[in-house]
């Protein structure tokens, strides 16, 4: 499509029509002898054809033109030989860049059909490909770790649990945890399957920072394989229980032993007739609680109530519950039934809805959980709780507390089946992500799965304080961006300079932090890869091709050629010399 001539030369157009216009007078002036002939017509028009075809020359007239973007080759860690040479047999001359981390594609300027070889771009580099259609061809297959989830903040007391998957393991070899002195812990022998999962667990002994050890080793003991696994050991937080209910049930009497068990002080009240209730009292616990008033609920961290007893509340006992919850941070905790998935917004504050499924899988199918047939909507409001990225219950803030449920349902039966640790990881996740939070504490999520020196480490932070403030271990402040929605979350970014444990300090307050732990370019190598691998595979499919609507043109001035100009120019100055020489 052509939009009109333009000038590259725009600057010189006067001077150049005034010289035009000066030679053509003189020509004129100096033939005008030979008004009366023929002759002097033809050599006034060519003089004016050569001296426009010079004008043109200077000035050089261009036009908009629509091109096509091209085809190219983006290759990335693990790409494969023999599709980057098929792919050049097929398309001659095609170019190919080399992602290098953090830089812009220079490609893209050419070209918006990529082929994307190898394992793709860095998740903080998937930006770059939002304007082009990409056929993502994948990688060589991975051998290795290729996931490795495990608890990094664990209570004194509690178990360190390492869930992992190798890709492609070599039968008779061991997966060993090891402290942080290299003393094994637990251990599992790969069989001849081609990925395991591998479950292993510990207890540690004391609190602080550690770096524990998975390892690889053949059947005579030798180390092959070596990664870093940082834990945080805390001091054990008990919570403040009150526990309200109907009537018992398994999944109470299960969830009320977990509890109790683990040192928490609990306040059961269960309901036998109407007006009547029977009181336990667990690790200190005292006092008997028939009806609720702020002053009674303040001491409390954690309300858990089952659903007959949430319904049946008052408006009055309601309306307290909830101004506990907004003015003294309670934490509210409802035990689901399907009667309470059925309730409107009015009466319970959470979005659900219908899925018709039953069942749901922690990891990579390590356990499957049996959850009512309803899923969190995903709400702007709503905030997920997950175990191994699967979101298992969900709450939602009331100011300086929070209101939530779980989807799961029975989970007293991972306790008969002998699963005693999956199902205290999976409520003790459930339960403290809902209980009162210290407002004292800096209440850190990363969001950055991989840590590395010299790319960045995204977190969110919640934080009571109107304006806080962060620094980095060289005291420089850290950039937070406050969520409209929730204003007690910050998002902040860190690139951080050393590998090994790195921490935040808040800025007014530098014996509050909160540390991270950073890993070198060999550490995590495969499960970095599969990370990566997964991440493009989710942005650009499987094997997918390229797209219809995703050619995009370019518009831009292209120069006309000068030859034509030139070769006018050379045929009218040959015959202006020619001509008196042939007809004197």
């Amino acid at each position: 499509m052509i939009d009109g001539v333009q000038l590259l030369n725009q600057n010189l157009l006067w001077p150049e029509v005034l010289v035009a216009l000066l030679l053509l007078t003189v020509f004129v002036w100096k033939e005008w002898e030979q008004r009366r002939e023929k002759r002097f017509w033809i050599k006034s028009v060519l003089a004016l054809l050569a001296i426009v075809s010079l004008t043109m020359i200077v000035l050089q007239p261009a036009r908009f033109q629509e091109e096509t973007k091209g085809k190219a080759i983006i290759l990335t860690e693990g790409y494969r030989k023999t599709q980057l040479d098929s792919l050049k047999f097929m398309y001659k001359r095609i170019p190919v860049e080399n992602y290098t981390k953090g830089k812009t594609l220079s490609l893209l300027e050419q070209a918006d059909s990529l082929f994307l070889l190898g394992q793709g771009l860095e998740t903080y580099d998937l930006w770059q490909l939002d304007d082009a259609s990409v056929a993502f061809l994948g990688a060589e297959p991975i051998a290795g770790w290729t996931k490795i989830s495990h608890t990094t903040n664990v209570s004194l007391g509690e178990s360190l649990q390492l869930i992992a998957q190798y890709a492609q393991p070599t039968q008779g070899h061991w997966a060993i945890l090891a402290d942080n002195t290299g003393n094994p812990l637990d251990s599992i022998v790969f069989g001849d399957e081609e990925e395991q999962v591998v479950q292993l667990t510990a207890t540690p002994k004391a609190r602080g920072t550690f770096v524990y050890q998975l390892l690889e080793k053949d059947s005579t003991g030798t180390i092959l394989l070596e990664e870093p696994v940082p834990v945080k050991i805390e001091k054990g937080e008990y919570l403040k229980i009150l526990m309200v209910n109907t009537f018992p049930t398994f999944e109470t009497k299960y969830l009320k032993n977990f509890l109790a068990e683990n040192g928490h002080e609990l306040q059961v009240r269960t309901q036998l007739t109407k007006g009547k209730y029977k009181f336990e009292y667990f690790n200190g616990a005292s006092g008997a609680v028939y009806g609720f008033s702020l002053e009674k609920l303040e001491k409390y961290d954690l309300l858990i109530m089952d659903t007959d007893t949430y319904t049946g509340l008052s408006s009055t006992s309601k309306g307290i519950i909830e101004a506990a919850s907004r003015l003294n941070g309670l934490g509210i905790f409802v035990q689901p039934n399907e009667s309470l998935f059925r309730l409107s917004k009015n009466r319970f504050p959470m979005a659900l809805e219908r899925d018709g499924q039953t069942e749901i899988s922690l990891g990579q199918a390590v356990e499957t959980l049996v959850t009512y047939p309803y899923k969190f909507e995903v709400d702007v409001r709503q905030q997920p709780i997950s175990v191994d990225s699967t979101v298992i219950a969900a709450y939602v803030p009331m100011e300086k507390g929070k209101m939530g449920t779980t989807v799961l349902q029975n989970t007293y039966q991972m306790v008969l089946d002998g699963k005693d640790e999956v199902y205290a990881n999976i409520w003790t996740q459930i339960l403290n992500g809902i209980a009162k939070s210290d407002a004292t504490k800096m209440a850190f999520e990363a969001l950055t799965a991989i840590p590395r020196v010299d790319e960045p480490y995204e977190f969110e932070w919640r934080s009571l304080e109107e304006n806080p403030q962060l620094v980095n271990e060289s005291s420089a402040p850290i950039p937070l961006l406050q969520n409209l929605t929730v204003p007690t979350k910050w998002h902040g970014s860190q690139y951080p300079q050393k590998s090994g444990w790195n921490q935040f300090k808040v800025a007014n307050d530098s014996t509050v932090a909160f540390s991270y732990y950073v890993l070198d370019k060999h550490q995590w190598k495969t499960v970095s890869m599969a990370h990566t691998l997964e991440a493009n595979q989710r942005e650009f499919g499987r094997g997918k091709g390229f797209s219809d609507t995703s050619t995009s043109t370019n518009r831009s001035l292209k120069p006309i050629s000068l030859l034509w100009f030139y070769i006018v120019l050379l045929l009218c100055l040959g015959w202006l010399w020619l001509e008196p020489k042939l007809f004197p």
